[in-house]
């Protein structure tokens, strides 16, 4: 998949319903605060939060679709949503109280019908995922929080790589993705948003 086929699935994805439906104002908080000038570490790990909860929800209906047969790629997807849940711990220490949870999240109709459906939706997601936390890693403030974005950047791209060889039958993304600055992360996940 090229750059523009992949920036062109990636929109007709977010255009295709995948809502998030967050409990209270959460994300609709988060939204308005990266979308400001003053985007804070706080802001940007509640995103990340939000984005890793998501992930989370999306790797248990990719389980629990019985889509995948061959025994590697149920094990990738249980040990994907083991690292999900790494990162959202990471996260929630970072956060404490202000974390995000109890968030719904739906999504279009299909979207888990047949192991490619689920691999192309795994592909939107983690591309959305990757570039997030690039952007983080030079947004945020705090080194340590830094070191924390770049190494779930690093896990995020190696789920990217999987689903795109799934659906495309080609492991290899392209060789700079894409970095987003925080409006543009909430951008990309908010295409994603009912």
């Amino acid at each position: 998949m090229t750059s523009s086929n992949r920036a062109e699935f990636i929109s007709r994805s977010a255009k295709g319903g995948l809502a998030l439906v967050a409990g209270g104002s959460v994300l609709a908080e988060v939204s308005s605060l990266a979308v400001a000038s003053g985007v804070t570490d706080a802001d940007i790990a509640k995103l990340a939060a939000t984005a890793e909860l998501l992930a989370i929800n999306f790797y248990t209906h990719a389980i629990n679709s019985g889509r995948f047969h061959d025994k590697d790629e149920r094990r990738y997807l249980h040990e994907a949503r083991s690292a999900e849940v790494a990162h959202y711990d990471a996260l929630r220490g970072v956060l404490g109280a202000a974390t995000p949870k109890g968030l719904h999240f739906t999504y279009p109709s299909g979207a888990f019908a047949s192991r490619i459906a689920i691999a192309k939706l795994g592909v939107a997601l983690e591309t959305a995922f990757v570039g997030a936390y690039l952007g983080a890693v030079t947004a945020l403030h705090s080194n340590k929080l830094k070191g924390v974005a770049a190494t779930i950047a690093s896990a995020e791209s190696q789920h990217l790589s999987v689903f795109t060889d799934i659906a495309i039958n080609n492991p290899i993304g392209p060789p700079f993705p894409k970095s987003f600055t925080a409006a543009q992360a909430t951008a990309a996940l908010s295409g994603f948003i009912a």
